[in-house]
C-alpha cells in the first residue's frame, strides 16, 4: 500500500543542464534548473545563468541570472514570476509565459518575458533542438537558440543573441561544434566565439 503511494506521488525529476563553450575569443558557460515540487506538481522553480568573458579579461560584466517560481496551467504552458538580473540593468521583478512542446527527437521553447519596474526592458526567448538516435546510446544534437531584449519605453535595442549547436550525444553527454554571436546596447556592438562545447545532463 505504501508503495503504491509512493509511486503516485513519485514525480519526474527532471535534471540541471550544464554546457560549456571555450572558443576562439573566450570561455561561455550556460546551466539550466527546471525544477517541480514534489508535494504540488503544478508549481516548480526554473533559473538560468549564462556567463561570457574574453580570454583576457580580468572582470567580465556579460553575465545574466534569472530565478522564478513556476506554475503549470495547461499542458507545456506556465507562468513565471521572480528575478533577473545583470551588471548592468540591476536585480528586477519580472513575468514571463513559457511554452515547451517535448519529444524523443525534438524539443521547442518559447518564453516571452518582461520587467516589473522602471525603465524595463521585453524579451523573447526561443531555444530548438533536434536529435535524432542513431543507435541505443547516441544521436545527433543540433540546436538553435536565440534571444532579444528591448526597453519598453522606445524599443532600444539592450541585448540580443545567437547560439548554434552540431554535434553528437551519447547518454546525459553532448559535445560538438558550437557558435555564440552576442549583439549589445542601442549601437549593437557584437563579438562572436567559435569553439567547442560540452554540456552534460546532472541528475539529482
Amino acid at each position: 500500500m505504501f508503495a503504491q503511494e509512493n509511486a503516485v506521488r513519485e514525480v519526474k525529476n527532471p535534471p540541471v543542464v550544464f554546457e560549456i563553450l571555450p572558443g576562439t575569443s573566450g570561455y561561455a558557460a550556460q546551466m539550466t534548473v527546471n525544477k517541480t515540487f514534489r508535494d504540488f506538481p503544478k508549481f516548480g522553480f526554473f533559473s538560468v545563468t549564462n556567463f561570457s568573458s574574453k580570454w583576457r579579461e580580468t572582470y567580465s560584466r556579460d553575465m545574466m541570472n534569472q530565478i522564478h517560481l513556476t506554475y503549470q496551467f495547461a499542458k507545456g504552458l506556465k507562468i513565471l514570476v521572480g528575478t533577473h538580473y545583470t551588471p548592468n540593468s540591476g536585480l528586477r521583478p519580472n513575468t514571463a509565459v513559457s511554452y515547451t512542446y517535448s519529444s524523443r527527437t525534438l524539443m521547442f521553447s518559447l518564453m516571452p518575458r518582461i520587467d516589473l519596474s522602471k525603465n524595463s526592458n521585453w524579451e523573447g526567448f526561443a531555444m530548438l533542438e533536434y536529435k535524432p538516435q542513431l543507435n541505443q546510446h547516441w544521436n545527433i544534437y543540433t540546436r538553435v537558440q536565440g534571444l532579444y531584449c528591448a526597453t519598453v519605453k522606445n524599443g532600444d535595442h539592450a541585448r540580443s543573441y545567437l547560439m548554434l549547436r552540431a554535434g553528437l550525444s551519447y547518454k546525459d553527454f553532448r559535445f560538438g561544434l558550437g557558435v555564440n554571436w552576442d549583439t549589445y546596447g542601442p549601437e549593437k556592438t557584437s563579438k562572436e566565439n567559435y569553439g567547442i562545447f560540452i554540456a552534460s545532463n546532472v541528475f539529482n
